[in-house]
């Protein structure tokens, strides 16, 4: 029996991936004001970046209804496929919970054919996770072989990202307003680490160049001994830095197939625009 991949948007691949490995993703609903859209369908990042500088009120995400992931898996389901579901990390979305509840409305031999993991990840670095779990998919796994595989992944699924204002985080209440402040003065560049689903604040450069540095060294020394390393680098609008970073990794690593990943709105409506960063999984060696 054929295995389909499904994961939410902040999970998804580029565009490019989801086509070719005929990944189905579900979208988060982004809130502007009175009005709702559906991530990566009825709102592309570039549209929703280039509005936030001018949104009266910050916008805000939820997860997609139960209903929206039941209609999903009985079009998978009908076609004669099982599913193979990755969520953005339980920790930071009610999403996983979305897709567990639309599983169990299903009777017993159907919802037995419908598989759900918890990424434990978001944006590059979880889509970099659904890649592998459609690639295995592809060859002919089943959903207890893609699991077993997936899972080896999620120890060394990081995303390091650095945040080019801090005025939506201020926004978001996440940090006070005069902290926001004396950091956009000093051109500070927060860099922010997730893993296992927990961010962290690692380093505050002055200037991108300095953040980028910083997001390379700390890449280096976490793939150390890695073997199957899998990278995808993320933007908030800022493709072509984007591109230039992803040369950098690839001159450091020659051979690496590169996915460049939006970085996606339900999570830009903390962070703003220009977000820039690398995700990436291995095991080690």
């Amino acid at each position: 029996m054929a295995v389909t991949v499904v994961a939410d948007s902040i999970c998804s691949p580029s565009s490019a991936k989801v086509k070719e490995l005929g990944i189905e993703i579900v979208p988060i609903n982004i809130h502007f004001g009175n009005q709702i859209y559906l991530d990566l369908l009825e709102i592309q990042p570039a549209d929703f970046y280039r509005r936030l500088p001018s949104a009266g009120e910050l916008p805000t995400t939820s997860a997609p209804s139960m209903e929206r992931f039941k209609v999903t898996y009985e079009k998978i389901l009908d076609a004669g496929h099982s599913v193979f579901c990755l969520t953005v990390t339980s920790a930071l979305s009610l999403t996983h919970n979305s897709m567990t509840q639309a599983r169990d409305e299903f009777p017993d031999y159907l919802a037995n054919k419908i598989c759900i993991m918890d990424s434990e990840a978001a944006g590059a670095s979880a889509g970099l996770m659904v890649i592998e779990a459609a690639k295995l998919a592809r060859q002919g796994l089943s959903n207890e072989a893609i699991e077993v595989k997936i899972k080896e992944l999620i120890p060394n699924c990081k995303l390091v990202v650095m945040f080019d204002t801090l005025e939506y985080i201020r926004k978001s209440g996440r940090v006070g307003k005069v902290a926001a402040v004396a950091g956009e003065l000093f051109q500070v560049k927060p860099v922010i680490y997730l893993h296992r689903g927990k961010p962290q604040f690692f380093g505050r450069p002055r200037g991108k160049r300095q953040a980028i540095a910083m997001i390379m060294d700390q890449f280096v020394r976490d793939i150390a001994n890695a073997k199957d390393l899998r990278v995808a680098v993320t933007h908030a609008n800022v493709e072509e830095e984007a591109l230039a970073l992803a040369e950098e990794v690839k001159a450091a690593y020659p051979g690496l197939e590169i996915d460049i990943v939006p970085f996606t709105p339900a999570m830009g409506a903390h962070a703003g625009p220009g977000v820039l960063g690398i995700g990436y999984t291995f095991r080690n060696s």
